[in-house]
């Protein structure tokens, strides 16, 4: 008997879909609007006069503002474009007849864009925080361990937004639509709240700019930040129109849990 007839079937399909992770994962990675990410946070820092110097404080922010501000919009833009590629090469055809299931092709995508983002934010936290042990970074400057655990959430999120863009809104545009729909739902909700809409995807208990601080607490955001990716991702998954059942079935109570973790941040 071979390792293959004893292996059960769970492990059979993780065999056949880790590979499929790994090259959407690569496909994310070689993505030239991906690294525009990289030449914005140049140029940014090269025309910045920092007027303290670029001390380790001066760095220590700028890694932050890249991952929460400047990365989450091209990465949304990227991941929709790796996730449409099929779409707008004309390949669907060719996909349908592989023994690679829609399913199975969707978790692909969605694990593949989310794993490498979430362990680049994880990444960009860990040198923040060594940064940090090295220099002293000024205590108005310095994030607490639950506001850098929401920075891999902001990356994922961002991504997997641009897959479900690709999934439910599959025309030309349709991520456009998805970003401004986003955006402007964020902005009508979170401003209901004082000083929330510049916030609405990342909770801070500290004032900034004279801006008091939004109704939240970080760990639980970061958990909310985590479901929100969680029910991006079966909604990504489940889109075709024989998974509804299980579309309904799967997100009910993962939204529901993300909801009710959203609740508990409000006054």
């Amino acid at each position: 008997m071979t390792a293959v007839d004893t292996a059960g079937p769970g492990t059979a399909v993780s065999h056949r879909l880790v590979p499929l992770i790994g090259r959407e994962a690569r496909r994310l990675a070689r993505h030239p609007v991906l690294w525009l990410v990289l030449a914005v946070v140049i140029v940014t820092s090269a025309l910045d006069g920092a007027s303290g110097g670029r001390t380790a404080g001066y760095w220590y922010g700028t890694i932050f503002v890249a991952v929460a501000f400047f990365a989450p919009m091209l990465v949304l833009f990227a991941a929709n474009l790796v996730a449409s590629g099929a779409r707008r090469g004309r390949a669907e055809e060719m996909l349908s007849v592989t023994p690679t299931t829609d399913t199975r092709r969707a978790w692909a995508m969605s694990l593949g864009v989310a794993l490498p983002l979430a362990a680049t934010g994880a990444v960009a936290a860990g040198a923040m925080a060594v940064i940090d042990s090295v220099n002293d970074i000024p205590p108005e400057d310095l994030q607490t361990a639950g506001e850098l655990a929401q920075l891999p959430f902001v990356l994922a999120g961002a991504g997997l937004l641009g897959v479900l863009a690709a999934r439910w809104l599959p025309f030309a545009g349709g991520v456009v639509i998805m970003f401004v729909a986003a955006t402007l739902g964020g902005v009508v909700l979170f401003g209901r709240f004082d000083s929330g809409i510049w916030w609405m995807w990342w909770s801070t208990e500290r004032t900034l700019e004279g801006r008091a601080p939004v109704p939240g607490e970080p760990w639980l955001h970061a958990a909310y930040l985590a479901g929100l990716c969680a029910c991006a991702t079966v909604a990504a998954v489940y889109r075709d129109r024989t998974q509804w059942p299980r579309l309904a079935l799967v997100g009910a109570p993962v939204l529901a849990a993300t909801l009710v973790l959203g609740r508990l941040q409000l006054p």
